[in-house]
């Protein structure tokens, strides 16, 4: 018989937590990557309680394409993208800071998850730039930092 490692507490993902694996034989992203990558951060957030009910009248389903070429186009510069960003995050009542913490969060979690590498990296950068803009466009006193490239 087996005997399974012993994880120290500290070391124990919290049942909400996303963890990378311990080795990194994690590939980089690419973007071919960018709707699988998304499908799994918005099953994510669905399951975050101050995140889920900004998104639960939206089928993400449908609407991840449309994300996937925003990033695609920050990221990959692929020019997929067009519209306004923005746009729609206006029209979300009440959101603060911590909103943004915890997307924030949850994006790392999933990118660092599947991903490591340059493209990775630049993701969760431009993530928290696009978070940083959006709040101080939103007149929200930013709470997460914004990380540079």
């Amino acid at each position: 018989m087996r005997s399974l490692p012993i994880v120290a507490p500290e070391e124990r993902a919290r049942d909400d937590e996303i963890v990378p694996a311990r080795n990194d034989l994690r590939r980089d992203l690419a973007d071919a990557d960018l709707q699988d990558l998304l499908v799994a951060f918005y099953d994510a957030v669905e399951r975050d309680p101050l995140l889920a009910p900004y998104f639960v009248h939206i089928d993400m389903r449908a609407h991840i394409p449309r994300i996937a070429d925003f990033w695609s186009t920050i990221i990959f510069h692929t020019g997929r993208y067009s519209d306004n960003a923005f746009r729609p995050h206006a029209a979300m009542p009440g959101l603060t800071g911590e909103h943004f913490a915890h997307w924030l969060r949850v994006l790392e979690e999933t990118v660092d998850a599947r991903f490591a590498g340059d493209a990775a990296e630049k993701m969760k950068s431009l993530g928290h730039r696009v978070a940083y803009s959006m709040q101080l466009r939103l007149g929200i006193e930013p709470v997460a930092a914004l990380r540079r490239i």
